[in-house]
């Protein structure tokens, strides 16, 4: 029986995977405003308890849930706005520790993209650089194919999204650090001077997309908080943590299945989807809905093969990028060097294993 997009994400939307450290920023900024927290979570299955434990594991639906609620209870229309404007590193955990410690604006962001599933993805989020303009830009209403999700809700999805990152973005690099413009591809609010307010530059409605604007010669300035060594170990804690999410969603357990079925031989997205007998582009579909791709799923494997080849064997650095598919050597080290921060001459001598080859 084939099921629709919209069950598929629906189904996805309610696998208990994040911490509920959003839900409890909401709840924060809702009894600043005076909102009874009971019922703020009312429908969403969490207690205040549950909602403040950081070993809790809720799910996207149940996040939506409370926001629902927020809006309806809030006595102040752009309530959204406050929460995200109010969202701190130390919110995020690992995540947050990984923005903190990036070595530049450029690698925070690059950061907050990679390792973004970690943070309750409610939408995708992209990280544009055109000319002299870094922008975050966040999907339209049907982009983001939220089951459930009205306009209204959707616009303080889009407030809190926005706010976070320039929050977030002053938390890393110092509180100069404020955007040049905000532009929203919605209707201009009665709250609109809250938004400029919280976003702490000019905001512009009913443009082609919704995205906050920065130099992007700021892009390697350094975060108030930089540190390498550590940037490279938490890096890796989370990306550990997102292998984890990944499988626990049945479709990336099963591709990733199929990735290491044969050794030394990575098959096709398309060879995937015939032995799961579903076409490729069904699969690329399920895959989004859990939050991933055949290429990060692919990459994922590549990397953990490696660091195992590295700490464990003797093999040659050449030898072991033909295991794993790269063209050459130097592909191999420049994807290794982009996932630790380190070539793999570097991360072997660290692991300690008296291995041959250049890095």
């Amino acid at each position: 029986m084939s099921t629709t997009p919209r069950t598929n994400a629906a189904l996805a939307l309610h696998e208990k995977r994040y911490a509920p450290f959003k839900v409890h920023a909401v709840m924060r900024a809702l009894s600043e405003l005076g909102v009874d927290i009971k019922l703020l979570l009312a429908g969403s299955g969490l207690s205040p308890a549950e909602a403040s434990n950081a070993q809790t594991r809720i799910s996207v639906h149940q996040f939506i849930v409370v926001c629902r609620n927020a809006g309806r209870l809030s006595p102040e229309a752009g309530w959204a706005a406050l929460v995200g404007g109010g969202m701190r590193l130390t919110d995020y955990g690992m995540y947050g520790y990984a923005l903190a410690c990036a070595e530049s604006m450029r690698g925070a962001c690059e950061l907050a993209v990679r390792y973004h599933g970690l943070a309750t993805p409610v939408m995708r989020i992209a990280f544009e650089v055109e000319h002299d303009v870094a922008s975050w830009v966040l999907p339209t209403l049907d982009e983001a194919a939220l089951p459930d999700v009205d306009t209204d809700l959707f616009r303080a999805l889009l407030e809190m999204q926005l706010g976070t990152h320039v929050s977030l973005t002053k938390h890393v690099m110092g509180a100069w650090c404020m955007p040049a413009r905000a532009n929203f591809a919605l209707p201009r609010p009665r709250y609109a001077g809250l938004l400029e307010r919280v976003l702490e530059c000019t905001v512009a409605f009913d443009q082609p997309r919704t995205q906050v604007d920065y130099p992007a010669e700021w892009l390697e300035r350094t975060p108030q908080f930089a540190n390498p060594i550590a940037a490279t170990q938490v890096s890796a804690a989370c990306a550990k943590l997102l292998e984890d999410h990944k499988w626990s969603s049945g479709m990336s357990r099963r591709v990733y299945a199929e990735l290491t079925r044969t050794p030394g031989r990575f098959p096709s997205i398309d060879e995937i989807a015939a032995g799961l007998c579903i076409n490729a582009r069904t699969l690329r579909r399920r895959l989004n809905e859990e939050g991933t791709t055949y290429l990060e799923l692919l990459a994922s494997l590549r990397q953990a093969l490696a660091v195992d080849y590295l700490s464990t064997s003797f093999l040659e650095v050449d030898d072991i990028a033909a295991a794993l598919g790269f063209s050459d050597a130097a592909s191999f080290r420049h994807a290794f060097k982009r996932w630790t921060g380190r070539t793999p001459n570097e991360y072997r001598a660290g692991a300690g294993t008296a291995g041959a080859g250049t890095g």
